[in-house]
Formats: C-alpha cells, sequence, structure tokens
C-alpha cells in the first residue's frame, strides 16, 4: 500500500492535549448548576468551548489523498467562526441580555492530527475509527465507550476554558474528493452531528451554514428538510416539537425558512438571521411572557433567612442563605438533568425602598450568608434580594422591620416568638426568642393535628405491601422491568429502622432493593392531592443519585428535586413543597445511569414545628382554612401576649399569613430556692457548701442555659434566678457570706462562720476571711467568669 508521509507527521506523533493562550475567560468556572460531567450541551445560552479538530491522513494504511496547508487551515477557521457568529448575531435579534459567546481552542486546528484513515475516502460511518485515532494520539484516556471519551474530552475542554458547555468539530478535508462526500454506503452523505454536547463531523468544503445547522443539532435541535426530522419528533429542554417539519400535515402548512431545514430555507433563514419558534425553542430559546429572558433561565433566584437589627452595633444581621433555581428539564432525550446557568452574581440591599445597591459580589450559584449591612440613622425598613446582573434574574425579596425580627416568608403560616427581657410587657427593639420552643397546630381538643402522614417500612412485616394497606397513599413499582408489586424487607444501609422499600424485579425474579432511573421506579398515588411529600434517598454504591417527581392529576410535571451525588450509606432527603395541594402522584427513582435505594416516604404538611436561633417559625404548604396556633416554651417562660399561648390564624391557600407572634416574659427559676436563693441545699444555713455545690455542678456540666433541664429538688444552684448557672452564682454566695460576717440571713437563713469551710482546703483560694482575698466583695468587680472558676474550681472539689 501507498505511503505518504505528512508534513505534521514528525510532531504529531507524541502529540499530548494542551491549550494555547485564548481570549479571557473563567479559568476552572464550576459546571452549569445541576449538571454532571456528562452534560456538555443542553441549551445554547452562556459560553461554549469548541474544540475543531482537522484531520490529516498518514498514508499507513488509506491511501492519503487530501492535504491540509496553512492556506486550507485558515479558511477552515474561518468558516467554523462565521458559522458560530451565526447564532449570536442571531440572538441579538430575539433578546438583547440572553448570554451567549463561543471559546476556539485550535489547537488541533493549526496542527493538524494526523490518522491512517483518509476520512473522506470512507463511508461516514466509519467515523468510529478516526475519532478513536484523534483520541490515541493525543494520548487522552480511552474506554470501551466512544461517546462516553469524547464526551469525557469535551468535559476536560470545558475546565480548561472554563466555559459552560463543550463540543468537538472534526473537519475532514475534501478538496480533491470530487463531490465533497463521504462515501456511499454510510448514513451520511456529507455533515452529520451527535447531539447533546458530543461532535460534529464536516467535510471542509461544505460552506459556514452547515457549521451553524450541525450546530443546532449540538444542542438537541432536529433537522427539517423531508426525509429528516419529523413533525411528530420533540426534543430540546422543553421536549419541543418539531412543528416546521416539512411533513407537518396540519392543513394550510407553510415551511418557514429555518437552519435546520435544507436549500433555499436554509440560505435565506442564514442570510436573514431567522428561523422558526418551534426550532429555537429546541436550543433553549423561548421566552414564554415575553421578558427578554428565556424560560430555562427565567427563573427567580431563591432567598431564605432571618434578620433583625442588631443594636448593641447598629448593624442589621441577616442569616440565610441565596440559591439559583432550575426549570424542570422534560427533554426526550439526554440525562434530563434540571440546568441553569444562573449565578448569585450580586447581593443588593436598599432601605426605605430607596435605590437598590450591591452589597456584595459573590459569583456563585449558591451561598450561605452571615450580612452585617450598615443601618442609616432615619431608616426603618431593610429589603434584601439575590440578582444575577448578566441574565437579570432575581430572587424573592426580603422585607425587614428595624422594629422587630423578620424572616422570608412562605405560604402558609409565619410567626415568631419573642422574649420580654426588660420586663415592662412591651416588644422592644431587640428582643428575640429564643431556639427551641416548640409551635404546634391543634384542633379544638388540643390535640395536634394529624396533617403528616408516612409510610415508614419497619412498620409493616417483611413481604408485600397489599392493596389498601394505607388509607391516603397507594403504591406501585413501574418501569420495563417491574410488574407493579412493592414490598418492604429488612436490609443494610437504610435511613431509618431495618426495612427498607424493594420493587420486584421482573429481570431477577426476585424483589430487588435498588430503584433505577427508568426501568424500576416508585410510584406513590395519593388518595387526597397533598402539598408536601418527602422521601429518603440512600446511596447503595459511590455516586448515587436519588430523584423525586412529583405530578398534578392531569400527569403534567409540577417540580422535581435531584439529590447530590450520594456515596455508599449516604442519606439525603428528597423534598418537594408546594403552596397548594396539588401533588396527585409521584415517581421516584434514581439518576445520571445509578441506583439507589428507598426509605420512610412521608407527605403532608407539618403540624409541629421548633423556633429557629431568632425565635421565628414556620407552617408552609398549609389548605385554605382556620387553624390555631400553640407554642410550649422550653424552659421556665410565662406567656404574657397572649396570655394563653394560643392564637387563631387563618390561612389562604398559595399566600403567606404573617405575624402570628407570642410574646413570653422569664418565669421564677425552678432551679432557685424562693425561700433563700443564696441556700443552695436548702438547709436552712448559708455556708461554703452552698458554694460548693454550685462549683461541683459547674465542673460535671459547666456553665449553662437551665432552661428545658430536669428541676431538682435540690441543690438550687440558680442563685441570680436568670435560668443560667455560672460563676456569677457563685459569687453572689460569697458575696453574701462575705457581706454577712455571722448571724441569721436576710431569709432566716444563718450564716456559717468557721475558720476553715468544710471541704475547703487551706491553701486553694489564698489567706484572709474564708480564703478568698482574691475575689472582690463588690459584685461590680467581679472577674470574669473563666478567671473566677479557674480560681474556685482548680481540681474537683466534694461537699
Amino acid at each position: 500500500m501507498l505511503q505518504k508521509k505528512s508534513p505534521y507527521s514528525a510532531r504529531l506523533r507524541c502529540r499530548r492535549l494542551s491549550l494555547e493562550t485564548l481570549e479571557s475567560r473563567r479559568v476552572f468556572a464550576a459546571l452549569p448548576f445541576g449538571a454532571t460531567a456528562a452534560d456538555t450541551g443542553e441549551f445554547m445560552l452562556g459560553s461554549v468551548a469548541v474544540t475543531p479538530v482537522l484531520i490529516e491522513s498518514n498514508g499507513q494504511l488509506d491511501l492519503s489523498t487530501e492535504d491540509w496547508t496553512p492556506s486550507k487551515i485558515q479558511s477552515a477557521l474561518a468558516n467554523v467562526q462565521e458559522g458560530l457568529d451565526w447564532w449570536v448575531d442571531t440572538l441579538e435579534t430575539k433578546s438583547p441580555i440572553a448570554p451567549l459567546s463561543f471559546t476556539v481552542d485550535t489547537t488541533f486546528a493549526t496542527n493538524p492530527v494526523e490518522s491512517k484513515y483518509e476520512p473522506i475516502g470512507r463511508r461516514s460511518n466509519d467515523y468510529a475509527l478516526w475519532v478513536s485515532d484523534f483520541l490515541d494520539t493525543i494520548g487522552f484516556a480511552r474506554t470501551s465507550s466512544l461517546e462516553f471519551d469524547m464526551r469525557a474530552f469535551n468535559h476536560s475542554q470545558r475546565i480548561k476554558l472554563g466555559t459552560d458547555w463543550s463540543y468537538t468539530i472534526f473537519i475532514v478535508p475534501s478538496e480533491n474528493d470530487a463531490d465533497g462526500q463521504f462515501a456511499v454506503g454510510g448514513s451520511f452523505n456529507r455533515a452529520f452531528a451527535f447531539a447533546g454536547g458530543l461532535f460534529l463531523v464536516s467535510p471542509s468544503t461544505r460552506p459556514a451554514s452547515t457549521i451553524a445547522h450541525e450546530s443546532g443539532h449540538i444542542f438537541w435541535a432536529r433537522d427539517e428538510y423531508a426525509g429528516g426530522g419529523s413533525y411528530t419528533d420533540r426534543r430540546g429542554y422543553y421536549n419541543t416539537q418539531n412543528t416546521n417539519a416539512a411533513n407537518n400535515p396540519e392543513p394550510g402548512f407553510v415551511q418557514q425558512p429555518s437552519i435546520m431545514a435544507a436549500g433555499l430555507l436554509l440560505d435565506t433563514a442564514y442570510v436573514n438571521h431567522v428561523s422558526p419558534d418551534s426550532t429555537l425553542a429546541m436550543i433553549g430559546w423561548r421566552d414564554s411572557d415575553s421578558d427578554g429572558i428565556f424560560d430555562v433561565l427565567d427563573v427567580p433566584h431563591r432567598l431564605t433567612g432571618t434578620g433583625y437589627l442588631d443594636t448593641q452595633n447598629n448593624v442589621y444581621r441577616f442569616i440565610g442563605k441565596a440559591t439559583v433555581q432550575t426549570l424542570a428539564n422534560i427533554n426526550s432525550s439526554g440525562l434530563r438533568n434540571d440546568i441553569t446557568i444562573n449565578r448569585i452574581r450580586e447581593i443588593e440591599v436598599r432601605f426605605d425602598e430607596g435605590p437598590w445597591q450591591v452589597f456584595s459580589s459573590p459569583d456563585v450559584a449558591s451561598l450561605d450568608l452571615d450580612l452585617s449591612i450598615a443601618v442609616p440613622s432615619s431608616a426603618t425598613e431593610i429589603e434584601i434580594r439575590a440578582r444575577d446582573s448578566e441574565t437579570t434574574v432575581v430572587s424573592n425579596v426580603f422585607h425587614g422591620r428595624l422594629s422587630r425580627v423578620d424572616s422570608t416568608l412562605s405560604p402558609g403560616i409565619n410567626g415568631s416568638v419573642w422574649i420580654d427581657s426588660n420586663g415592662n410587657g412591651l416588644r422592644d427593639v431587640g428582643e428575640r426568642g429564643p431556639a427551641g420552643f416548640t409551635v404546634q397546630l391543634i384542633d379544638g381538643n388540643g390535640e395536634i393535628l394529624p396533617l403528616r402522614k408516612s409510610v415508614e417500612p419497619d412498620d409493616y412485616p417483611d413481604g408485600i405491601l397489599a392493596n389498601g394497606f394505607h388509607p391516603d397513599v397507594s403504591l406501585t413499582a413501574v418501569g420495563t422491568d417491574a410488574d407493579g408489586r412493592v414490598a418492604v424487607f429488612v436490609d443494610t444501609g437504610t435511613s431509618t429502622g431495618s426495612k427498607d422499600f424493594r420493587g420486584y424485579s421482573r429481570g431477577t425474579q426476585s424483589f430487588v432493593s435498588t430503584w433505577s432511573s427508568s426501568t424500576r421506579r416508585l410510584q406513590a398515588n395519593f388518595a387526597v392531592p397533598t402539598s408536601v411529600v418527602q422521601i429518603d434517598a440512600i446511596g447503595p454504591t459511590n455516586n448515587s443519585f436519588g430523584r423525586l417527581e412529583a405530578y398534578n392529576a392531569a400527569g403534567e410535571l409540577l417540580s422535581r428535586y435531584t439529590t447530590q451525588s450520594l456515596s455508599s450509606g449516604q442519606v439525603e432527603t428528597m423534598s418537594i413543597t408546594r403552596g397548594q395541594a396539588d401533588i396527585a402522584y409521584v415517581i421516584v427513582g434514581s439518576q445520571n445511569s445509578s441506583n439507589i435505594k428507598l426509605d420512610n416516604l412521608q407527605f403532608g404538611p407539618l403540624a409541629r414545628v421548633t423556633t429557629n436561633s431568632e425565635g421565628m417559625y414556620a407552617f408552609p404548604a398549609l389548605t385554605s382554612g382556620a387553624y390555631t396556633v400553640q407554642v410550649i416554651p422550653n424552659g421556665s417562660f410565662s406567656p404574657i401576649a397572649p396570655t394563653s399561648s394560643i392564637l387563631p390564624a387563618a390561612v389562604v391557600t398559595n399566600a403567606p399569613t404573617v405575624d402570628i407572634d407570642f410574646g413570653f416574659e422569664v418565669g421564677p427559676s425552678s432551679w432557685q430556692n424562693q425561700r433563700d436563693p443564696n441556700d443552695v441545699n436548702d438547709d436552712g444555713i448559708v455556708s461554703a457548701s452552698d458554694v460548693l455545690n454550685i462549683v461541683n455542678y459547674i465542673n460535671q456540666f459547666g456553665a449553662r442555659d437551665l432552661r428545658g433541664t430536669n428541676t431538682p429538688f435540690r441543690p438550687f444552684i440558680d442563685v441570680t434566678g436568670e435560668n443560667f448557672v455560672s460563676a456569677l452564682d457563685v459569687l453572689q454566695v460569697v458575696n453574701f457570706i462575705n457581706a454577712r460576717g455571722s448571724g441569721e440571713g436576710e431569709n432566716s437563713s444563718k450564716v456559717s462562720t468557721a475558720a476553715n469551710p468544710p471541704g475547703l482546703t487551706s491553701g486553694l483560694f489564698g489567706e484572709g476571711e474564708w480564703g478568698l482575698p482574691a475575689i472582690e466583695k463588690s459584685a461590680s468587680l467581679w472577674l470574669a467568669d473563666d478567671e473566677l472558676l479557674d480560681q474556685l474550681a482548680a481540681g474537683h472539689l466534694a461537699s
């Protein structure tokens, strides 16, 4: 066989993947939110890495009939750039704010990659041979799947170029070929593409419009010419129907010019930068509300948190989280991951409806917030939001009143618990509630409402869950490897107890504990539509993903939850909460070619919650109706507003009911001796033994909040009555003893006058009255807690 040596072969034989210096970009940028490494082209928005690869035959196997020259290389690259620019220019006619840019890496174009095959002389189906040559030549790690390998290559280019998406363009030289087409017998004569961010192939003699057309395929667009795509085809993020296909059967149909058509219709579209709405929707360009933001990005960010005025430092504190949100991906092809390129680029603040001001510029998809915001002296209200200045998407707005604590609102009941710390019976600025108060919804008998239902596998005997096993839900295994039956069995790696859900596998003829992405999934149908559903996903192996999808009675997808990548045994609770009770059923399984285990299904809103660190609470997703809210304090607190600690609340579906607030005052400490606070052991005498009781308690448990702990008969260690035990309680008893010397106490208790108090060694506290010269007799000069305790509790003391 004749062999022709390429002028590039000597330097290509040992080539490794490299990258030339390119234009400014986000180096090592994160993937689009929700995307995996295999999601390299889900919609044509954002930044795209494009890697042209020019194939050069070296004559080792096929006769080399084509050669790249510098001028041919430049012509091919100019063609690529023009075809990509067409999309950028066309987008400008549709939206002034939608982002799209292409970063071209010319590494494998300016230095063509040699192959023992001459691509244009072969059938198009032989692409696998010379594409494999390319990966081997550059030294890229290989597997048994060419598609997997090319996606991995594209992902590596995305990471290196700092873009959202990435695909490869293989250009095969064809100037010397008689018809510029592949050999007869293949699936394609000329250019072709593999959709979803993989690669396209084009002879070098094809025009720039071919690059534009095939790039449309990369982002899921269908062919529209006769013999190509069909009217019934659907694809893309919105699963758009291919209504501009040539075989559209609707009466009076006239096919519109389109980049995905052929001949004159394609040429017209290319010259005029037009294509039908259905064509553009397949690649993600659909703006249903005509606000300039395409639907896939037109999803408000989510801002949650609690804020209050820190009066001591005159700043407004906001503690919460900001996260981008995604539109459900209903593509009939690909991985169907919910993805967005939106970012939290700014956190903005304003006072009293003044102008928005940028407080910070994080440029991330999700972040925890702990803000300290300077407050103008005249301000009464503050608003906070998260924004993406590039796509103009914003979050819900947090509204805060400087006179009280506020939280972001949810449909349902929202309120707070506050403590009247100064005892004036009013809610003053800075008075907030503690964490851990129980808030519950009760009926007329004071019983908690049975809103939350559950199916816990441990509550049922091993075996099949029979029809009617639960009055409010039925479970079915669905998919090609399922026969409908669901069972519970003892298993390892559960989330609660020792059992989980299993579905019957036709393939193995047995009940298996893992659920898949399509062949075997769990469906839960509710007797009455609900507003909340959650279920635990457990990773049976590393890199497992769980997915929960909620549907209404018409079968429309309402919402979706996908877990993070779970390691073996790791648990994540998947939860969907709606503002109204419209979830008729859910389907649960895995995602991204993994398997998942499922446990502990719960549905319906909560009827019992606890207050957060600032005393805020919420009951989201309640249906319309009248409710009764009750607060049960944690510790010695007495209700003052209202004195019953019970309030009514009227709820309208999908709307927030606000300011259902409860006030409490600090009640008498059950840890304080009401007869004589200084008589800790209640023996009628105030002595060093009382000091020792407090010191021993602190040695064992530390200085601590006593609210919510068990109340003893004695010792009464809370001398100050503040529901807190600390060195201050020790100091008060010591000062009392030093001030009285001898004689009777204030409340008829006697003061011990022993020179050396029992249990105290003479050298422990030094010399002087009671051996305590280091402790000031005046409470106003007492030492800091830690220092005082170091002196009082140097070693364990036994009374």
